[in-house]
């Protein structure tokens, strides 16, 4: 098999690139940096702010995977029209060259569990419900994925479209400032955490369980269509902090815990509902939290 993934060195791009390896793809990268944690056959130096890009050489992809995006770091704080170009322009820009050159194979984008928005309700969102959230949302990322999400369940086409929306993703390798390795750094090096209330809840996915998933869609021919993947743990912010110090022996410290604020703190309750793909595929996330401390 032949797969081509668009990102280099991102953290799920990376994942997908390993998996790749391990299985003996044929592996093409497209992106701005030449991949430095995983092997592949061939790079190809992207700028998908500067030009359009060539698809010509991807029609003997059996996957194309676009695994580029920007604005899921707030901290950050990216440009507007980079967020805009990268997250809609260049995905619809792309589907609408393949769909020119008549691509037969598959294309692989990901929404996310952010464009419910600041939801009241609590319990697991289904497709149709992230797709036609109208809860307000204060930042690009979600605005922007929501427009990709609206074109790829609208545009008509000739090749294979998976849209997975994801949770929280996490594993070794993530950002040091999201939550889980800020903890487990933290716990290690004595240093003071401070969080919000922590009464925000997400549910959370490894990295290793999203190439996989890849891998079972295309053995089980999974339709087009747009598909929820649903977290292995559903948990407050406070609740995977307490976790963590108990996995690592540790209490948590008294005061750790309203100290600071957060711009996500007005979505309370972020989970999606995976029936639609287990029942498609037989798709489950398999990988606690608790399991991968030893890996950060």
């Amino acid at each position: 098999m032949k797969i081509s993934i668009m990102g280099t060195n991102g953290f799920l791009s990376t994942a997908i690139a390993k998996y790749a390896n391990r299985e003996h793809w044929i592996l093409d990268m497209y992106g701005l940096d030449i991949p430095v944690r995983h092997g592949y056959d061939n790079f190809y130096k992207v700028n998908l702010m500067d030009t359009e890009m060539d698809c010509s050489g991807l029609m003997d992809s059996d996957i194309i995977i676009y695994a580029i995006g920007a604005g899921i770091q707030a901290n950050l704080q990216e440009d507007f029209n980079l967020i805009y170009n990268l997250n809609v322009t260049a995905p619809v820009t792309i589907c609408n060259k393949l769909k020119e050159l008549d691509y037969k194979g598959i294309f692989v984008t990901f929404g996310s569990v952010f464009e419910m928005g600041e939801t009241k309700e609590e319990r697991f969102f289904t497709e149709e419900d992230v797709l036609t959230s109208l809860c307000p949302t204060s930042n690009d990322y979600t605005v922007s994925k929501r427009m990709l999400s609206k074109f790829v369940a609208s545009y008509k086409h000739g090749f294979k479209h998976w849209h997975f929306y994801i949770p929280t993703i996490y594993g070794a390798g993530e950002n040091p400032k999201r939550l889980i390795p800020y903890v487990i750094n933290a716990i290690r090096n004595g240093e003071e955490l401070h969080f919000t209330a922590g009464e925000q809840t997400r549910q959370y996915v490894h990295v290793n369980d999203v190439p996989r998933l890849l891998a079972m869609a295309f053995e089980k021919n999974l339709p087009s269509g747009l598909y929820n993947i649903e977290g292995k743990e559903t948990l407050t912010v406070k609740k995977i902090v307490t976790l963590i110090h108990q996995a690592m022996g540790k209490r948590v410290p008294e005061g750790c815990f309203g100290s600071v604020q957060r711009a996500d703190v007005g979505m309370k309750y972020l989970a999606l509902n995976g029936k639609k793909l287990k029942n498609a595929i037989g798709f489950e996330a398999t990988v606690r939290i608790t399991d991968t401390i030893d890996l950060y």
